[in-house]
């Protein structure tokens, strides 16, 4: 079975993901949206947990301390949501998801450590390469590049936190079952959202507010994108299983190249959904970074 191809289905889908996070953040909740997306969030984890009972795993038979340590880390998982969204808020999509770079680099320090799941030579390189490149495509040119702290710290807390939900994830999974890791993950994300809505006035506001206005479209697309999301952090838990921890985050390099396809997509025939650079310049710096990438990818099959 190809390890690759089943995690590169991932950043494929995280792609429209952090088009659809963008817009709707945007378009409806700008500056007030933050609660309702990550109760959204719980919220559908709370239904593929339902699913996984219905179709008859056995969740009940799942070891007490496991269950408890796989809740903990769906709280954190959920949690980690909240300063990539913060950050989406003040920073354009492709510019949030090179810092989703910083994921492959904790992940490969945190297995090192935990799992004992050290690389090839060929096989940092390459993931270098991925990286860089993702690094490169995301990078606005036309512009005086500017650091901006805030969302940069926001996203380096959330990657770390999103390396630490995987490594848990693997570490437990390889221990007990693969869909009872799964359910209790999302049962703790779950508990964990309900926590929020009652103990945090403005998150509840916020989600109550969309339900009390019946957007139709919201719903949908919120729906849309937890879906997505939900399916594209499955096959990444699934692919751990086959790879280094470290690899499989690296192929999510491949993220931004997918954001900046569905930008053209957007520009050219939804351009009141979304819009991409397509000056010469823009193409240029975007070519040479799609093969670097692509190169990366190369050695890191060889």
């Amino acid at each position: 079975m190809n390890w690759f191809l089943i995690a590169l289905t991932a950043p494929a889908l995280w792609g429209l993901v952090n088009h659809l996070d963008k817009y709707i953040i945007s378009r409806y909740f700008s500056g007030k949206g933050v609660g309702s997306l990550v109760l959204f969030t719980s919220m559908s984890g709370f239904v593929v947990a339902v699913f996984i009972v219905i179709l008859g795993h056995d969740v009940l038979s799942f070891g007490v301390m496991s269950a408890i340590i796989i809740a903990i880390n769906g709280v954190i998982l959920v949690a980690s949501f909240i300063p990539y969204l913060h950050a989406l808020e003040k920073e354009e999509a492709s510019t949030i998801t090179a810092l989703f770079q910083f994921i492959p680099v904790f992940s490969y320090f945190l297995a090192l450590f935990f799992l004992h799941e050290g690389l090839s030579a060929q096989q940092i390189f390459a993931s270098l390469l991925v990286i860089t490149g993702a690094i490169i495509i995301s990078l606005d040119l036309s512009v005086a590049i500017r650091f901006k702290v805030k969302p940069f710290l926001l996203m380096v807390l959330s990657a770390f936190m999103i390396s630490i939900s995987g490594l848990v994830f693997k570490m437990i999974a390889i221990k007990e079952d693969f869909w009872g890791t799964v359910f209790w993950e999302y049962m703790g994300g779950a508990l964990f959202g309900l926590a929020l809505f009652l103990c945090i006035g403005l998150y509840r506001r916020q989600f109550l507010a969309t339900i009390a206005k019946g957007r139709v479209m919201v719903f949908g697309l919120n729906s849309l994108a937890e879906f997505l999301n939900i399916f594209a952090k499955l096959i990444v838990n699934f692919a751990s299983l086959l790879a280094p921890l470290a690899l499989i985050w690296v192929v999510n390099g491949f993220q931004p190249l997918f954001v900046f396809v569905y930008g053209i997509i957007l520009t050219l025939f939804f351009p009141h959904i979304g819009r991409e650079a397509l000056g010469k310049k823009s193409i240029a710096q975007k070519a040479i970074a799609i093969i670097i990438i692509f190169i990366g990818a190369y050695f890191l099959l060889g």
